[in-house]
């Protein structure tokens, strides 16, 4: 399974009620926490973040397949998602060096011999197996970048479809099947004939590889593809086999259909397409103030001791086979110019700490929330400025470039704030 950042204790089955205005046990205690005459009272209130929150837009197409840190395969999963890997491997040697007696030799005539295809899968954003995985050989040429489920290249200058959708496949070179239990880890292990690495190897004809599965229902999101070649140098001793390991990082991607859903009417986080919500925090509003079963008034933020404050998010269904199925972080960030919408540069990363380990887990559909802790962030603009802040929610990992999950995460468009605050109540005279 591949590593993921870790947050415990995020995710709670709160109910979404409406306002409620409740007293609890005071937090803390103490003359110098309140003026005289006053007790400390904690309350809790949930209700529409709207009344501090405004969704301004959600926006995608800022990446693209190629920019994952993985490649996916699918077969209808989800009565939807199919998907199709692309690889070239290299640099194929052009000679190897061996020793022979002692002596160094190098060897430009040499065959391959049987060798494996080593693909790593990240069982946490895959489907439980078995899953049965095919290699064939790509029988067209392709450009990385621009390589979609219909089209094979689109430079600009160059626009080529493929005569097969998906990816033109040859000769079937290997196929297996990923058991995905705990007793076979997360590589499965696929043997190749020398003659089959060696069309790869042809820089002529010779176009990587178009991975598949044959399962229907099945997904498999793959982070690490090594093909572990065979090489016997023709001037060796019968019994040399020299292993060489070449990877694909550089020059794969993924080939999907249909696209990624992009509904305006809902917030969405990450995905292929790395989607992003914009939010406007407003923290000049007021809570409750009814302690002691007085009728209610308000109290702004900056007057109560704010002990947590946390976005509530009711997840959606994903459509077209989108679902992440594994965790999803997620980020805030600063955005200073709002007007120019979907192209507004991203800012300072705020909680960072608190909402980079956020993790989206498995939910069960309508009965589950994701709980987002802003504290910090609004505390400093409850007692910092009273003026409307802008930030974008947005999936990524600390120190990666490339977009962290293939699904997309959705949430109803109307979150609710939870905010836990003291504030004094005064004595009731004898």
């Amino acid at each position: 399974m591949q590593r993921r950042i870790l947050f415990s204790g995020l995710l709670a089955a709160l109910a979404l009620s409406a306002a409620a205005c409740t007293d609890d046990t005071p937090t803390f205690t103490g003359e110098d926490n309140f003026p005289p005459g006053a007790t400390p009272v904690t309350r809790e209130v949930i209700f529409p973040a709207s009344e501090f929150f405004r969704v301004l837009g959600t926006y995608a197409g800022y990446t693209r397949a190629s920019d994952l840190s993985a490649v996916v395969v699918a077969n209808q999963f989800d009565e939807g998602l199919n998907a199709h890997a692309l690889a070239r491997f290299g640099p194929f040697p052009t000679e190897v060096t061996y020793r022979r007696d002692g002596v160094e030799k190098r060897d430009r005539a040499f065959n391959y011999t049987t060798s494996t295809l080593l693909l790593r899968v990240d069982t946490a954003a895959s489907t439980p197996g078995p899953v049965t995985v095919q290699v064939w050989r790509a029988a067209q040429e392709w450009e990385r970048t621009s390589a979609t489920w219909t089209t094979a290249v689109d430079t600009g200058a160059v626009e080529r479809a493929w005569t097969e959708p998906g990816g033109t496949r040859g000769a079937l070179l290997a196929e297996g099947t990923f058991a995905g239990d705990s007793a076979a880890g997360d590589t499965l292990v696929l043997a190749l004939t020398g003659a089959s690495v060696a069309s790869l190897a042809d820089t002529l004809t010779g176009e990587g590889v178009v991975v598949t599965t044959s399962t229907v229902g099945g997904r498999l999101e793959i982070f690490e593809m090594v093909l572990r070649i065979g090489v016997r140098p023709d001037s060796a001793l019968p019994d040399t086999i020299l292993v060489q390991n070449l990877g694909s990082a550089a020059d794969r991607t993924t080939v999907y259909t249909p696209e990624q859903p992009t509904d305006p009417g809902v917030i969405s986080v990450g995905g292929v397409l790395s989607a992003r919500t914009l939010l406007e925090l407003r923290p000049d509003q007021p809570v409750p103030n009814c302690a002691l079963g007085v009728v209610c008034g308000t109290v702004p933020l900056r007057d109560v001791l704010l002990n947590e404050v946390s976005l509530l998010l009711r997840p959606l269904d994903v459509p077209n086979g989108f679902d992440p199925l594994g965790p999803v972080p997620l980020s805030l960030r600063l955005v200073d110019e709002v007007g120019l919408g979907r192209t507004a540069p991203l800012g300072a990363r705020v909680l960072g700490d608190d909402l980079q380990r956020t993790q989206i887990h498995s939910f069960v559909e309508g009965d589950s929330l994701v709980v987002l802790p802003i504290s910090n962030l609004a505390r400093s603009l409850a007692l910092a400025d009273t003026l409307p802040r802008t930030f974008a929610l947005v999936s990524e990992l600390v120190g990666f470039t490339q977009p962290p999950t293939f699904g997309v995460a959705r949430f109803d468009a109307e979150p609710r704030l939870r905010i836990i605050y003291t504030l004094p109540a005064r004595r009731p005279l004898p």
